[in-house]
């Protein structure tokens, strides 16, 4: 659509190029599309790295016109013509621009909103599938469908689940993707990187490059540009983390996508935490169990055995009973009495031994240790500017700071 928007400014103008660019929610452009470049001249321009003025391959713009896309009186995104011929825009050309950009900025946002509740559908979808097929069996199966659903609706390139293990460390383990094979099975210290104190934090994040996030020196081999961190929050705490990235050149994550992961990790937490709940259930059940036949053997048995060997012994040496009778009696109250300290023993191991292996383990999928003061302390500044930074991304513009930031270019 943004595509031919652009034509019909081209057109409407008689122009030579026209293009039209979207914001971001810190008035930067976040996506930007043209119509009348030939493709060795746009290969040219983005080979050049300069940010100011005109690459030396740049067509010559003689008459250019930009005017603001606006919804809801807010600055949306600028509409422009441009021409290497000068004055060919005159205040005819303004009013039609005008007017399209006000059905543009309509047009737009309607097809945001169809797309939104598509995602979020879709979104939605995921979460219930992947909880149920988690609550049947989180073995590693289930956990990477949980991948794979959010690398395809988050449209990444990257996605992993990063879960704690013993030591307090936390480990790739489950990747796909671009570079899936080099990160998968990784272990790292949570307060040794930005993206492992992230993941601490319990709160989602997103940022434009995801070396703000990597250790000093990060080679980023696969290209990876903008990411978004989801974290699974239970009541008790972060149980680990989804991370998805697209590789450099793509569009960022906006504050929607990240809702709407934040939506879905909190799904699979709530799955993982119910299924240990069933693991705990099972094993107090399994306890219940053999305490409940330890006291039948102790109260019931063993009492009337007991009661059965006094009867017995007392027989035995009732005057004029047979001495061959009696000696048999006395034997089988010592088999009594051997049985009943067989049965005592195993009431005993049967109240202080270990439940026996359950179907699903308790403690499977443990909290992320929750971080320390020492740790917070050594955050660097440069590092919590960054969080901060992130999470402001995250916040809807107003449509003075829309402005501003058409102002600031």
């Amino acid at each position: 659509m943004l595509d031919r928007i652009a034509q019909a400014a081209r057109d409407l103008a008689g122009a030579a190029y026209g293009a039209i660019g979207l914001l971001a929610t810190d008035g930067s452009v976040e996506q930007f599309v043209h119509t009348g470049f030939a493709p060795e001249v746009v290969t040219a321009i983005v080979a050049d790295r300069r940010t100011n003025g005109f690459p030396p391959h740049h067509p010559a713009l003689r008459s250019f016109l930009a005017l603001p896309i606006r919804v809801r009186g807010a600055v949306f995104g600028e509409l422009y013509v441009a021409d290497p011929e000068p004055g060919r825009f005159d205040a005819d050309a303004e009013d039609l621009m005008t007017a399209l950009a006000a059905t543009a900025g309509s047009a737009i946002e309607n097809a945001r909103l169809v797309d939104d509740a598509r995602r979020n559908r879709e979104w939605l979808t995921a979460s219930g599938e992947v909880a149920r097929a988690l609550l049947a069996e989180a073995d590693e199966q289930a956990l990477l469908d949980v991948v794979s659903q959010a690398l395809d609706l988050a449209e990444a390139d990257y996605a992993s689940l990063i879960l704690p293990i013993e030591s307090a460390q936390l480990k790739v383990t489950i990747a796909r993707g671009a570079g899936a094979d080099d990160f998968l099975g990784h272990v790292f210290d949570p307060a040794a990187s930005p993206l492992g104190r992230a993941i601490v934090t319990g709160h989602a994040c997103a940022t434009g490059d995801f070396a703000e996030w990597a250790n000093p020196g990060f080679a980023n081999p696969h290209a990876y540009g903008p990411a978004m961190l989801a974290p699974l929050v239970d009541a008790q705490g972060v149980r680990g983390a989804v991370l998805l990235i697209r590789q450099m050149g793509r569009l960022p994550f906006l504050p929607e996508d990240v809702l709407r992961a934040s939506t879905f990790a909190a799904q699979v937490a709530l799955a993982l935490e119910l299924n240990d709940a069933r693991g705990d259930a099972e094993w107090l059940r399994v306890v219940e169990d053999r305490h409940r036949i330890a006291e039948d053997l102790h109260d019931n048995v063993m009492q009337r055995l007991f009661a059965t060997g006094v009867g017995l012994e007392a027989l035995a040496g009732s005057d004029g009973l047979d001495p061959a009778v009696g000696e048999r009696l006395r034997r089988h109250v010592t088999d009594l009495d051997q049985t009943i300290d067989d049965i005592r023993a195993r009431v005993f191991g049967l109240r202080s031994a270990d439940a026996p292996p359950m179907r699903y383990p308790r403690g499977r999928h443990p909290h992320v240790a929750p971080a320390t003061a020492e740790t917070d302390s050594g955050a660097s500044e440069a590092t919590r500017s960054a969080q901060t930074a992130a999470m402001r991304r995250l916040r809807p513009p107003t449509g003075a700071e829309r402005d501003q930031g058409v102002a600031s270019r």
